[in-house]
């Protein structure tokens, strides 16, 4: 089973065309089952905005630019382990049209 993630700070990235948003199914961890856009933790170096578009095209393929990325919030979550331990993590959202 794989260790959860305690991430502190992190990206999220919903693409738009139009009307639409493209989700994705969370399958695993926290919000398993639930719809979302696309991102994750920030690695050693890397920008918010680095983070939100490598995370982005290993999750779908779409290779956006940092001009591309619309900051929309700074949202801090309180999230529960499946241990019952609670920590916080702030996400940067983004939105690519």
């Amino acid at each position: 089973m794989e260790a959860e993630k305690t991430l502190l700070n992190a990206t999220l990235c919903f693409l738009i065309k139009g009307n639409e948003v493209l989700l994705s199914l969370k399958t695993k961890n926290i919000g398993k089952g639930c719809w979302n856009g696309y991102g994750g933790g920030i690695e050693g170096g890397e920008t918010l905005e680095q983070a939100a578009l490598r995370e982005l095209e290993e999750e779908t393929g779409v290779v956006a630019l940092p001009e591309h990325l619309d900051k929309m919030a700074v949202i801090d979550f309180c999230n529960t382990k499946s241990d019952g331990s609670v920590f916080n993590c702030r996400v940067h959202v983004y939105l690519i049209s």
